[in-house]
């Protein structure tokens, strides 16, 4: 967004292969223009000048991977500024306009540009030398490191600022545009889950690290002045994929003295799912408070924390999801929220959050002919307590109804007041007449951190008696029909599955999705398996073996008594397809009960939120064809 003028520009990436351009003043919102149309290549990352003149993006129109590119704000010719062997990560502008910081992979050796040699290549044998030699959704990256680069945008000339051999990343600029600040891997096992910020001069000269003993900072972003880096870190070096209590923190960039902002608020922030990646907290102007999205109890809300005494306040609140906020710092707020009856839309807000319009009807007509149900929060208790979840009751007139339990993954993911688009299973069901049942147990994120730490070393036995709870509380309350259960899961959704149907058999169909299943093949195959175990479980491999497989679903998988349908990406490096391939496996050998078993080519973890449109599709189809064939009256 522009600082310096009362109209808001937005852009947005609505479909992979345009940008469009959003526009609102004070006459209300405006049809978006169109900035590209490229067919089946894709453009993304958008980012406007600060100038308002320009807009720099990534695409891969004229090569296989995304470059960099710039184009007049009002549409017009696009200028490529890289041609980089492994592509581009996101830019970000100078503050005069003239320059662009990223990051972007090097490989140790450039590949050949030939198409033959370069399938030979692509076959070479993979030496591996450290930790980080994977990662989901990209694959292989052992023979890489990702590199800080500045491109000049009237010469088109590039500088690479960082050399080290560890990867550098979610690089921004000083107010003054002399001084850079980048998030750095430590090197050896640390190159797996640990990392600190650096800032060095523009050219790169006098690097130095600022941060020591806070737990992955991401996303830094400088104060007004100059003086001090805000940024996102947990309270400890643990791994955050784990954790979901990432708070905004502040150092001073000359002493180093850090500190967490919000130490007496018992949220966490909102991050994007990595490649992502998540704006850092948004300053005001006079350097007093920062300005990030958090979650609260199945919510996520526009917070504002006050730097030096750490006060919060609600500034974009309500039943709903703010899933992605961008600000011109004092004056405006833009951000895309969504709720259980409205996929995302845009929205701009004065600063203090008052004077909220919608600006894009991207999804009305959607809405009109679905007619979704709508979910009800509800509070259930549980042998450990109190526990919210979201249910969906299907008319009166068909009580007691068949129940599907959804299980969310994380296991620090939560449900809450947002329409899904990844699980839309579940509103098919309900327009025929099932029940639907997501609940928030231990564990989840967004309700604070003995809630969310609360599973640690008890997967399944903590929350399992949670989830029985409140299926025996829809069953009492005339809602649920006992003899027609159905539970479905992905991730750790897909663990809790299978978990539940080798412990229990109440239900009479389950899906599996991306589970893990194997606790010690996971932690040797998984791109966080050497870290993600023993800060979950509290058990590492080799030491804990029997730890790990009593955690492990595959070991009670002779008590199964439960048709099973599994699925799972094929290119998944999170919970690899061999977690899938093992359950099944195990499932025919035990001839206990129908199972199945659908593998989506090139599907990564993510493929449920990003992946093939037709893969996401055929996933919830078969999830409903798979539950309503074994409930059937």
């Amino acid at each position: 967004m522009r600082a310096d003028v009362t109209r808001a520009r937005l852009l947005a990436a609505v479909r992979p292969e345009d940008l469009l351009r959003f526009r609102s003043d004070a006459a209300g919102a405006q049809p978006p223009k169109r900035l590209t149309e490229l067919g089946k290549k894709k453009s993304g990352a958008p980012r406007i000048s600060p100038d308002g003149t320009l807009v720099a993006f990534i695409s891969d129109r004229e090569s296989e991977k995304p470059q960099l590119y710039v184009m007049p704000a009002s549409r017009g010719q696009a200028k490529r500024l890289t041609d980089l062997p492994l592509g581009v990560m996101p830019a970000s502008w100078s503050p005069d306009s003239k320059r662009l910081l990223f990051a972007a992979r090097i490989p140790n050796a450039p590949p050949p540009k030939d198409v033959e040699p370069r399938k030979r290549w692509e076959q070479r044998p993979r030496h591996v030398t450290r930790a980080q030699y994977k990662a989901d959704g990209q694959g292989y990256i052992f023979d890489s490191r990702a590199h800080i680069f500045i491109a000049d945008v009237s010469d088109g000339s590039l500088r690479q600022i960082t050399h080290v051999d560890v990867d550098d990343r979610a690089e921004c600029w000083s107010p003054d545009g002399r001084r850079i600040a980048w998030v750095r891997n430590r090197p050896g096992r640390g190159d797996y889950n640990q990392s600190d910020l650096y800032i060095a001069s523009a050219d790169g000269s006098s690097a130095r690290q600022v941060t020591s003993d806070v737990g992955r900072p991401i996303s830094p972003m400088w104060s007004p002045d100059g003086k001090w880096i805000a940024f996102y870190a947990l309270d400890e070096p643990t791994p955050w994929i784990g954790d979901p209590m990432v708070r905004p923190w502040v150092v001073n960039v000359e002493s180093g003295a850090a500190r967490c902002i919000t130490k007496g608020y018992d949220h966490g922030v909102v991050l994007l799912p990595p490649p992502a990646i998540t704006p850092g907290p948004a300053w005001s102007p006079d350097g007093r408070t920062v300005t990030a999205i958090f979650a609260v109890r199945g919510d996520a809300h526009v917070i504002r924390a006050n730097v030096s005494d750490g006060r919060v306040e609600t500034i974009v609140g309500g039943e709903r999801q703010v899933t992605y906020l961008a600000s011109a710092p004092g004056k405006r707020l833009a951000y895309s929220a969504g709720d259980p009856r409205d996929p995302s839309e845009l929205y701009v807000a004065d600063w203090d959050g008052r004077n909220e319009r919608r600006i894009t009807q991207l999804n009305d007509e959607l809405v009109r002919e679905l007619d979704a149900p709508i979910p009800t929060r509800r509070v259930f208790d549980t042998p450990n307590g109190k526990i919210e979840g979201w249910v969906i009751t299907p008319h009166a007139g068909h009580l007691p109804a068949p129940l599907i339990v959804e299980i969310h993954g994380g296991p620090a993911g939560f449900v809450g007041d947002l329409f899904s688009t990844s699980y839309f299973f579940k509103y098919v069901l309900a327009s025929r007449g099932w029940a639907v049942l997501s609940l928030n147990p231990t564990g989840s994120g967004s309700y604070g951190r003995a809630h969310a730490h609360g599973i640690r070393g008890r997967w399944g036995e903590h929350d399992l008696p949670e989830q029985m709870a409140a299926i025996d509380a829809l069953i009492s309350d005339g809602i649920a029909d006992p003899k027609r259960l159905a539970v479905a899961g992905y991730s750790y959704g897909g663990f809790m599955t299978s978990w539940t149907i080798g412990h229990t058999d109440r239900f009479k169909a389950a899906v599996v999705g991306a589970p893990v299943v194997d606790q010690i093949s996971f932690f040797g195959t998984s791109d966080i398996g050497l870290w993600f175990p023993a800060w979950e479980l509290n058990a590492e491999f080799p030491r804990d073996r029997a730890a790990l497989a009593k955690f492990s679903p595959l070991s009670y998988v002779e008590n199964v008594a439960t048709p099973t349908l599994v699925v799972h990406g094929e290119a998944d490096d999170r919970c690899p397809i061999g977690q899938g391939e093992q359950y099944f496996a195990s499932l025919v050998a035990c001839g206990k009960v129908p199972a199945e078993f659908v593998r989506y080519p090139g599907g990564s973890h993510l493929f449920i939120v990003n992946g093939r449109p037709s893969h996401r599709v055929d996933f919830n189809a078969r999830i409903v064809d798979w539950v309503t064939r074994f409930t059937a009256d």
